[in-house]
C-alpha cells in the first residue's frame, strides 16, 4: 500500500506537468489561435506592404527566397532576393491568402507559427508528410515592412 501511494505522489505531478507542457510550443511560448492571430493581423489594417517569402513544394522556384510586394491586398510583384530578377506572381501569396489557406484546409494537416508582432503566419506547413511527392507545401514568411 505504501508503494502505491508513493507512486501516486510522483505520477500525478508528472502527469500535470506533461499536460501543461503539451500546450506549449517550442521555446515555451504558447501560440495564438487562428482567430486571435487573424484579429491581430486585421487590427493593423495593412493593405500595402512587402514580405520575404520562401515556398517549398514540388513547383517552380521552390526554396528560393523572394520579396513579395503587396498593393491593395494583391501581389503586385515578386523579386528573387539572390539576383533581383522578377518572378511570376502566381505562386506567391499575400498574408490574407495565407490565412485563407489555413481557414480552408479541410482535411490537411497543418503546422503553423504566427508572428508575435503582427499575427501573420510566419511558418505554414501544409501536409508536411507529403513534401517528397506532389501534395504538401511550406510557406515561410518574414520581414514584413510597410512603405
Amino acid at each position: 500500500m505504501r508503494t502505491l501511494v508513493s507512486v501516486g505522489r510522483v505520477a500525478l505531478p508528472l502527469i500535470a506537468f506533461m499536460v501543461t507542457c503539451s500546450s506549449c510550443s517550442k521555446g515555451g511560448v504558447t501560440q495564438p489561435t487562428f482567430q486571435s492571430a487573424y484579429e491581430q493581423w486585421r487590427s493593423h489594417n495593412l493593405h500595402d506592404y512587402t514580405i520575404d517569402q520562401k515556398l517549398t513544394c514540388f513547383c517552380p522556384y521552390s526554396g528560393q527566397l523572394v520579396q513579395v510586394t503587396v498593393r491593395a491586398d494583391t501581389v503586385a510583384s515578386v523579386t528573387r532576393i539572390s539576383d533581383g530578377n522578377l518572378l511570376p506572381r502566381s505562386i506567391y501569396v499575400t498574408v490574407d491568402s495565407l490565412f485563407g489557406i489555413i481557414r480552408n484546409s479541410m482535411n490537411d494537416s497543418l503546422d503553423i507559427r504566427y508572428n508575435a508582432e503582427y499575427g501573420y503566419p510566419e511558418y505554414l506547413d501544409v501536409n508536411p508528410q507529403l513534401h517528397p511527392v506532389d501534395g504538401g507545401f511550406l510557406f515561410e514568411t518574414s520581414d514584413l515592412s510597410v512603405p
